[in-house]
């Protein structure tokens, strides 16, 4: 298993896509802020609710871990080196199980960037613009928990989904299309369906505090409970998959 999840780091770090997911993370994040922190009034920043919406930017980590996890997998289909690497490792759990983690691990790195940047130039900015602080250390504890965790959970639901799609660009579309349509679309108008969805259930994790979101740790178990299932289906779709 270390040697697996060892040569599964080595593939996140010496690839340039992971360098380009990075960097469009910065770039997503930073704008974001930027957008929301200068262009916001007085009056609506100076809200608790609005602050946290404004530190929970960083949490878009997550979308750029999922998308980690399904290169991860997909690139290996797509080239042609997953049958080396089945070679290499027959057990085929191990190698899922070695990308999970590594995909856990670039889901820490991407949270820490974008939290490092939400909340860092969101709060400078804040106090160029003389707004004081609304939120108290018990906010910062949760949304952090929420984005490293909820991150890192993310980054498996990637590689589970990878498993079960193979299609790159199929994957990444679906991905997509689920979490900035389909489940906006749901927490809208069924919210009680919606809550249940890993990008609204890592809200609730967060501790953002809309009337219908779970509660912490019920949207932590929710998350955790859609990374297992999704890994769990991979894993079987793939050991009774043949490998072409």
């Amino acid at each position: 298993m270390i040697p697996q999840t060892r040569a599964e780091l080595l593939k996140i770090r010496s690839t340039r896509t992971t360098f380009g997911l990075a960097l469009g993370l910065v770039v997503i994040v930073l704008l974001f802020v930027l957008l929301t922190a200068l262009l916001s009034s007085v009056g609506d920043l100076s809200q608790k609710e609005n602050q946290r919406s404004l530190f929970a930017i960083g949490s878009f980590g997550g979308v750029f871990a999922a998308l980690a996890g399904i290169m991860l997998v997909t690139g290996e289909f797509r080239f042609g080196t997953i049958r080396p690497t089945f070679l290499f490792t027959p057990r085929r759990s191990v190698v899922l199980e070695a990308k999970v983690i590594a995909s856990f691990l670039a889901g820490l790195a991407f949270a820490a960037i974008g939290e490092a940047l939400s909340v860092g130039i969101g709060a400078l900015i804040l106090d160029e613009r003389g707004i004081a602080l609304a939120l108290g250390s018990h906010d910062y504890e949760l949304m952090t928990l929420g984005t490293l965790v909820g991150s890192a959970l993310f980054g498996g639901i990637g590689v589970g989904v990878g498993m079960i799609v193979r299609n790159q660009v199929g994957a990444i579309i679906g991905l997509l299309a689920w979490g900035f349509v389909i489940e906006n679309l749901l927490f809208a108008f069924l919210p009680g369906l919606g809550r249940l969805t890993p990008g609204q259930a890592q809200n609730g994790f967060m501790g953002m505090t809309d009337a219908h979101l779970l509660g912490p740790a019920a949207g932590g178990a929710v998350l955790l409970a859609w990374t297992v299932g999704l890994c769990v289906a991979g894993a079987a779709i793939t050991a009774r998959r043949d490998v072409n």
